[in-house]
């Protein structure tokens, strides 16, 4: 593995170098590529964006009547969204043809979301494919758009504060947004910077830690400035169910938990890094670097959204755990079949220098007091991805060809060296578009922006 992955683990041969974006690309305002739209192209949902008479006039071709049926086996053997993209934009009938319930596909490989919104799609070998730019609804074009989270075809965008010529409002946001990437469907929740105080609704509550030490601390509707780090969905946007809205946020700092639904948030202070999930209605809350799992019963009032009960459900460590060995961790978690698991990095303790040790996947007992663990060597076909924006699970097994039992890690903390393919069958690892991102990694931490994982539904 690479020196951005450790290089202590057993390794897979060298990948082979990405086609695209070997030298660092000039910086795109997030304006300039709105005004993209009218360029001629192809859209990640595969509408053809402006042709002139004759391109569409050759398009209508003999090719334009295959049959609805042929083009559903067709598309059954392109795994990557790009390219069933580029079959829908053939023609209008091509693209009519193929929609419907007769064509029943399996998702679509996942896409890898990189700094300024350019795309890069999973290829069913394990590899990149090149760079997309994707242009933003105009809406939400600005400059230093960043993309803290996903769910589905969905994106969770942040602006960056008015107020940022103020040292305390220089890593602020400003708005945040919900951007489908297929529609381009916009949603703007609350505004994040300067939320307006509302005094008829301010409620503050302290909660005690069952299980743990000391209490939690919430506010609503009071006034907070955020920086995100992560955000996470409950439920599509579009699905019809009401979602709730959960970020971490690190201003000047201080880790933050807050949670909206409308026009209420709340926000606890956490001691240090964390990963956030939704679970069985739950939010769970994992402090990364210590291995330390809370989990939030969440009630609904007039107000909106609150939890209501904190209880640390993880006491137990695994067996080596590397704080008794003056190692260092950095833990994640994913849902994965109805299931919640524990993504463990094990690392030297040798901070400005770090060398990955191991990787250890367990799945969480919830039905015991505390939560109980199980070490587990395979996804049965499945794979992970890991990534700031959250870990999603990937169904691999049902496309033919492509390897499963795999762990896609990219870079999700403030000193990125984690890029690399980890497999559950043997502990191998091998390096993971290390060209691809290598291209923001000399970039200044005030400007880091790390890739999302994105997993379109169709």
């Amino acid at each position: 593995m690479d020196s951005g992955g450790g290089s202590s683990g057993k390794q897979f041969n060298e990948m082979p170098p990405c086609s695209s974006d070997q030298e660092s690309p000039p910086r795109w305002s997030a304006a300039v590529m709105g005004s993209s739209c009218d360029r001629p192209g192809v859209m990640l949902d595969g509408m053809p964006q402006t042709k002139s008479r004759s391109e569409s006039d050759a398009g209508v071709s003999l090719w334009a009547g295959l049959q609805p049926d042929i083009l559903g086996v067709v598309l059954r053997f392109l795994p990557c969204l790009a390219d069933r993209a580029r079959l829908r934009s053939v023609c209008r009938q091509w693209r009519v043809g193929v929609q419907g319930p007769v064509h029943v596909l399996s998702p679509p490989l996942p896409i890898l979301v990189l700094p300024e919104f350019k795309f890069s799609s999973l290829s069913k070998n394990g590899e990149m494919m090149p760079v997309r730019r994707v242009p933003v609804p105009k809406e939400v074009a600005a400059d230093d758009l960043r993309c803290v989270g996903s769910f589905d075809g969905w994106l969770v965008g942040a602006t960056p504060s008015k107020k940022r010529n103020d040292k305390y409002y220089r890593d602020a946001d400003g708005e945040c947004f919900l951007v489908n990437v297929f529609s381009r469907k916009v949603i703007c929740p609350p505004q994040l910077s300067s939320m307006r105080y509302n005094f008829s609704a301010h409620l503050r509550k302290t909660l005690r830690i069952i299980n743990g030490f000391g209490e939690i601390h919430f506010c609503a509707n009071d006034m907070y400035t955020m920086s995100l780090h992560q955000v996470v969905i409950s439920a599509a946007p579009d699905s019809g169910s009401k979602y709730i809205v959960a970020a971490s946020s690190n201003h000047q700092g201080f880790e933050q938990l807050f949670l909206w639904q409308r026009h209420v948030c709340s926000g606890v202070e956490i001691d240090g890094p964390i990963d956030i999930a939704f679970y069985q209605g739950n939010l769970y809350v994992l402090l990364r670097h210590k291995t330390r799992l809370f989990s939030c019963e969440l009630e609904e009032d007039d107000r909106g959204f609150m939890v209501s009960r904190v209880e640390r459900c993880l006491t137990e460590l695994p067996r080596d755990h590397p704080y008794q060995q003056g190692g260092a961790i950095s833990c994640n978690m994913v849902v994965w079949r109805g299931e919640l698991l524990l993504i463990i990095r094990h690392y030297t303790d040798n901070f400005h220098n770090r060398q990955l040790l191991e990787v250890q996947v367990f799945a969480l007992n919830v039905d015991t007091n505390p939560y109980g663990l199980t070490e587990i060597h395979s996804f049965s076909g499945d794979c992970i991805f890991v990534g700031s924006g959250g870990c999603k699970s990937f169904p691999a097994s049902l496309h033919d060809g492509v390897e499963g039992d795999l762990i896609y890690f990219v870079p999700d903390d403030w000193k990125p060296r984690d890029r690399f393919v980890y497999s559950m069958r043997d502990g191998r690892m091998r390096p993971f578009a290390a060209q691809l991102l290598a291209c923001y990694f000399d970039m200044p931490e005030e400007n880091l922006d790390f890739p999302v994982w994105l997993l379109p539904s169709q």
